[in-house]
């Protein structure tokens, strides 16, 4: 049984100041502390052998995976901040669109397959990402060589 879905541009509207009040969030009050604040210099390590060498290498690269997360989360309330924008400006027209490719996907995920079933004692070849090829057998088990 589908639920009928409703335009509803307050909804939308709330959303986004819940969105614009975590981007304020993250660029006056987080990315600060972490880009120039206490965050931004890494602590003494000690004077332990090693402590210096191994901590300040864990802390650079914990320190840049945080930095790089912190940007893409922006990025990503930034582009959702604009996609709520555009749709509130539709006023609804890219919901029912995306109501009807909905209704589209969901009957095609019910139709049955169109060809047999794969054989499970396949032989052949896969080409890798990195451009290289795999080939072996599967029959059950996983037999391949590159």
């Amino acid at each position: 049984m589908a639920q009928e879905r409703v335009f509803d541009p307050e909804a939308i509207d709330e959303y986004r100041q819940f969105l614009l009040e975590l981007l304020d969030t993250l660029e006056n009050q987080v990315i600060p502390v972490l880009g120039t604040g206490t965050l931004s210099r890494a602590p003494a390590f000690g004077t332990a052998p090693g402590a210096a060498e191994n901590a300040a290498g864990q802390y650079r690269e914990f320190h840049a995976a945080t930095w790089r997360n912190l940007q893409y989360l922006r990025g990503t309330l930034h582009g959702m901040e604009a996609a709520l924008a555009a749709v509130a400006a539709s006023g609804g027209e890219a919901e029912e669109v995306a109501a009807a490719d909905l209704v589209a996907t969901e009957s095609d995920l019910a139709a049955p397959p169109a060809g047999p079933p794969a054989d499970p004692g396949t032989v052949g070849s896969v080409a890798t990402a990195e451009g290289l090829t795999v080939e072996g057998t599967h029959s059950g088990g996983t037999a391949f060589t590159a």
